[in-house]
């Protein structure tokens, strides 16, 4: 009889569950694996299309739903929820018994998953380590603590590889894998133009649109709603058709959410609200996309897959490493405008933007790291860490 591997994942929100479902999809397929996952955060929320709903849909196990999600405007609101959900994680794991725990990026879940398991001396591994942002938010220092508690690392690229050893991390634990993310994205179906449900609205086949996903900064929380609103006048002065994601759960997104709602009911005839688009439909939204808007990562991790340019708005995403399909402005709708027009009608730069090469990945992703999951040799080498460099 197989000794089966006990593989749980952690996922709190839409964005690091497809980073991780091809793994997901990969292992699930493994006889010799056993896999569940606790979910958390904004899946289980309304408020936030309570994306709960695709991960039964997609057939896998849930161990457990920690509901941690504290609505509040207050930054003391998002600590409390860490401190509620480290608990729910602390009885889960001993439950569970899992051999690894998977957890993506730099939310909160990170964090409380890293930590728990390392003081139940669980293993740990952690995709998207050693990446770099200048932006001031608190998801850095989440990501590189993280990294300290994890035990394997799935880098997105060689240069995130270096900055974990240059951290002091073994080389024995990095491997650098590329972005899962892009094996769904770039095997996704396609769905034809006229087919993609949200795109109905267009009068022509050619009416150019944009797709906006604007999320706040905690240091910036005060501001959201003034931020958004420079991007949402931007958009009204150029009378482009806009669909607009919800953004993530992070203090001032109350902000955001009623400014995108006031202007969606203002402005029907250009922007286009959705609480959370399915996987398919997004990605065929963004296929057919002139520009995407804001300040999401997809627009540095996803979007070079298939050529499309990208305007990040403010501080979020600022000297992480872009493929060069991104024109960083300012919150000021001057500047956003005329970053959209240039993306739009420069043929120049669309057509260098068309012919880059994603350099986080080339969609086999999943698979790497599948095989180091069910590979890797679990024994006090793995759990117990020290540093590397010396002083």
């Amino acid at each position: 009889m197989i000794q089966k591997r006990k593989i749980l994942f952690v996922t709190g929100a839409r964005s690091e569950y497809d980073i991780m479902q091809p793994v997901l999809e990969q292992l699930n397929n493994c006889n010799d694996i056993e896999l569940k996952l606790i979910v958390t955060g904004a899946h289980l929320s309304e408020t936030f299309g309570k994306t709960v709903k695709n991960i039964e849909n997609d057939g896998y196990e849930i161990a457990d739903r920690i509901y941690n999600l504290v609505s509040s405007e207050d930054k003391v609101g998002r600590v409390v929820g860490i401190g509620t959900q480290i608990t729910g994680l602390a009885h889960a794991f001993a439950r569970e018994q899992p051999d690894i725990v998977v957890v993506v990026g730099d939310r909160e879940e990170a964090i409380t998953v890293s930590m728990t398991a390392a003081y139940l001396s669980i293993p740990v591994a952690h995709l998207a380590g050693g990446d770099i942002a200048n932006d001031g938010n608190i998801d850095n220092a989440v990501r590189y603590a993280t990294s300290k508690f994890a035990h394997i690392h799935f880098t997105f690229l060689e240069q995130h590889a270096q900055v974990l050893r240059l951290l002091g991390e073994d080389d024995f634990r990095i491997f650098n894998t590329g972005n899962p993310a892009l094996d769904k994205f770039v095997h996704c179906p396609v769905i034809p133009k006229n087919e993609i449900a949200p795109l109905k609205v267009l009068k022509t086949g050619n009416e150019p649109y944009l797709v906006l996903i604007q999320h706040p900064i905690i240091t910036e929380a005060t501001d959201a709603g003034k931020q958004i609103v420079e991007t949402l006048e931007a958009v009204v002065d150029l009378g482009i058709k806009c669909f607009i994601n919800y953004p993530n759960s992070d203090a001032g997104n109350f902000a955001i959410i009623e400014m995108i709602s006031k202007y969606a009911g203002e402005y029907p005839e250009i922007f286009y609200l959705f609480k959370n688009l399915d996987r398919v439909n997004y990605i065929n939204l963004l296929r057919n996309a002139a520009v995407l808007i804001g300040n999401s990562s997809s627009g540095i991790l996803e979007a070079p897959s298939i050529g499309l340019p990208v305007v990040n708005i403010g501080s979020r995403q600022r000297e992480r490493f872009s493929a060069g399909n991104v024109i960083y402005v300012d919150y000021n709708r001057v500047e956003i405008a005329t970053a959209i027009r240039e993306s739009i009608y420069n043929p120049v730069y669309r057509a260098t933007v068309k012919g880059i090469v994603n350099p986080y990945g080339d969609g086999n992703s999943a698979k790497k790291i599948s095989d180091v999951l069910r590979s890797i040799s679990i024994n006090d080498k793995l759990i117990y860490k020290n540093i590397t460099y010396k002083v």
